[in-house]
């Protein structure tokens, strides 16, 4: 990167919940549209935050928690810079990966648990088997791409994203996959640490990255401060 842009920031959010285990996934929960609506207020209220570029993923739950955040900067008079839409900010096909796992892992015990019904932490722990199994190459025939390509893609939409913003500060509504990859990129991650970051990332977390004297940090992860009052507690979710 040029010394010209060293002040750049990126503020990803992963989007709110989603709707799991329904007909319709990439719709937001009743909890998703909440978590939504409380992260939207909070960032109108933040006067120092301005955005040089706004760009998110085209799925539905991205675009539902952009929406979100838009009408509330409006409210406030602070109207963000037109969004782009830009299908590299994409989510993995997580039902991909989910069933081309279980076609080749009929014996797990998660896998078994899980057909009397949903439970978030077996669910986390299937993913992370399933994501060491996309990396050793195991479901290629499975998915529409190989893990390489996922981070190519999210590469190049970063890239862009650095690009627009400049030496200010960009704002993306992404999915958790993709935000972890982000790190993997800027912080040199090895993949085992890369999945832990992903499945450790909450519904409407904030992430910040900053570039300062050409190297990246991690300033925020996973931050809720929308969240943060007791009578906010029961809308942390993490699928």
């Amino acid at each position: 990167m040029s010394p010209s842009d060293a002040g750049t920031r990126l503020l990803l959010i992963r989007h709110a919940q989603a709707s799991f285990g329904t007909d319709d996934y990439d719709r937001l929960s009743e909890r998703g549209l909440r978590q939504a609506e409380l992260l939207a207020r909070w960032l109108a209220a933040q006067p120092e935050l301005e955005f040089a570029h706004v760009v998110s993923g085209t799925q539905r739950r991205h675009r539902e928690t952009l929406q979100a955040l838009e009408l509330a900067a409006h409210a406030v008079d602070r109207p963000l810079p037109t969004a782009v839409a830009d299908a590299d900010w994409n989510e993995f096909d997580h039902e991909s990966l989910l069933r081309g796992y279980a076609a080749q892992a009929t014996n797990d015990p998660d896998l078994i648990a899980l057909r009397g019904g949903l439970d978030p932490a077996r669910i986390q722990a299937l993913i992370s088997r399933a994501f060491h199994a996309w990396d050793a190459g195991a479901l290629d025939g499975f998915m529409p791409e190989t893990l390489q390509a996922f981070r190519d893609r999210v590469r190049r939409a970063r890239d862009r994203a650095e690009a627009h913003a400049g030496a200010g500060t960009a704002l993306v509504v992404s999915s958790g996959g993709v935000i972890s990859r982000c790190a993997q990129a800027l912080l040199a991650l090895d993949e085992a640490e890369t999945i832990r970051h992903n499945l450790s990332l909450a519904n409407s977390g904030i992430v910040e990255f900053a570039r300062e004297n050409g190297a990246w940090q991690l300033r925020r992860w996973s931050h809720l401060p929308h969240l943060d009052s007791d009578a906010h507690r029961e809308l942390h979710s993490f699928v």
